[in-house]
């Protein structure tokens, strides 16, 4: 059995994959159902407009309080049995979904598939951050991430190809939850402290010489003391919804600002596919990139997106969204996996993990599901509601931050070090 390093010893390379393969699932809810938008109203043209919106909005909205009732059951004892259960009722949705012949049925499913996807998706993080330490939880971290975003490139060619089949073919990319559900033996707690390797007495050197350097996620961090942890907490939460707001504006925007300056709707698919490029690569690359910006980690991602934005309004041809989309994705790539470190080491205890993240991963989907109506806001107090708004008003957010940033420096949210 070959073995790969957690930062305090190994432990099987099967268990790493396994423990990666949930990030499969958790970017899937309302994948299958974007690319079908107008053939589904030309399948159901008795529908309201409101009824096709929910095919995407209803899985994110049940995400929410799903997130937060995970992280209140979900114990070190339970968590396999919590997965489990999550992933059966994501793969039961999925397998309907292909039977599904009315909208008051896909809805319910997509109420159902929510459900199913906000159990799994704050174990997909916490369990990851149980058994990596240091350096490696870091780097492991980049990998889930660039694991959820690089599905949703594959997925979204399938989607395309197979709705060219079948509408119902499409739904098919639900059945994902098939694999972690295979790999689930090979990460339960049983498993891994049967088969993990503690560290030799070198490693324990050697990692102890790392944490007198300073190496953010060590031994070090892993004891790190908060006064107040959940005050902590809310400040990393509130920095994460705000580099998600900004960073998923051009989601809802693109295709509208696009046709506007007269481009072809189908161009949008390729400078939205190009996001999660980045983003994908941003979180494979996590630990060169820590290596090479060091403390200013989070200031970069800032400015690179903010770069993004403002090309995205500035510049009106198909190369130009593409390239800032490429530096939103990029950024965006590299601050998530940043996040999930800092709430691991929040957490006080790791059986606290998964409620931590809970709260932080349920900030996640509110930045989603509120942005249209925080632009919608700021649309009407300024009086504009010109295609490129919500670009420069989203840039003048995150030049916002970057001050708050500079300003709070010194505190355990914004420091960052490889």
């Amino acid at each position: 059995m070959k073995y790969v390093s957690n930062g305090r010893g190994s432990i099987p390379l099967i268990t790493m994959i396994a423990l990666l393969s949930i990030s499969l699932v958790v970017n899937l809810p309302g994948l299958a159902v974007s690319p079908l938008m107008g053939k589904l109203e030309d399948l159901f043209p008795h529908s309201s407009q409101l009824e096709i919106q929910l095919l995407t909005l209803l899985p994110n909205l049940v995400i929410i309080p799903m997130i937060l009732l995970s992280g209140k059951i979900t114990s070190l004892k339970n968590q396999s049995i919590i997965l489990g259960i999550g992933l059966c009722i994501f793969l039961f949705s999925g397998v309907l979904y292909c039977f599904a012949d009315s909208m008051p049925m896909l809805i319910g499913l997509g109420a159902l598939l929510g459900i199913g996807c906000g159990l799994i998706v704050p174990i997909a993080a916490s369990i990851l951050s149980e058994w990596f330490y240091g350096r490696e939880r870091v780097k492991v971290l980049g990998y889930k991430s660039g694991t959820s975003n690089g599905i949703v490139i594959l997925a979204t060619i399938f989607v395309g190809w197979a709705a060219d089949y079948s509408w119902h073919a499409a739904f098919t990319v639900y059945l994902v939850p098939i694999i972690p559900l295979l790999l689930l033996p090979f990460m339960t707690n049983s498993f891994i402290s049967k088969h993990i390797r503690p560290e030799t007495p070198k490693q324990i050197m050697e990692t102890a010489m790392k944490d007198e350097k300073g190496h953010t996620g060590g031994r070090k961090a892993s004891s790190i003391s908060f006064k107040h942890p959940i005050y902590t907490l809310m400040g990393l939460i509130l920095l994460y919804i705000g580099l998600t707001a900004t960073s998923m504006v051009f989601t809802y925007y693109l295709p509208f600002t696009m046709k506007h300056y007269g481009l072809a709707s189908s161009e949008v698919g390729i400078a939205t596919a190009m996001f999660y490029v980045t983003a994908m690569l941003g979180g494979f690359s996590l630990a060169p990139y820590l290596k090479l910006t060091d403390k200013t980690a989070l200031y970069v991602c800032i400015l690179t997106m903010l770069v993004g934005l403002l090309v995205l309004g500035i510049f009106h041809t198909l190369p130009s969204y593409i390239v800032g989309v490429l530096l939103i994705g990029l950024g965006y790539g590299f601050f998530q996996p940043i996040i999930y470190n800092k709430t691991t080491q929040i957490a006080p205890t790791k059986a606290d993990a998964t409620k931590f993240f809970s709260y932080t991963l349920a900030g996640n989907y509110i930045a989603i599901s509120c942005l249209p109506v925080v632009v919608e806001f700021f649309q009407w107090v300024f009086h504009n509601h010109t295609a490129d708004f919500p670009y420069f008003l989203n840039a003048g957010i995150l030049g916002v931050i970057f001050i708050i940033g500079l300003i709070k420096r010194r505190s355990f949210v914004w420091q960052t070090q490889k």
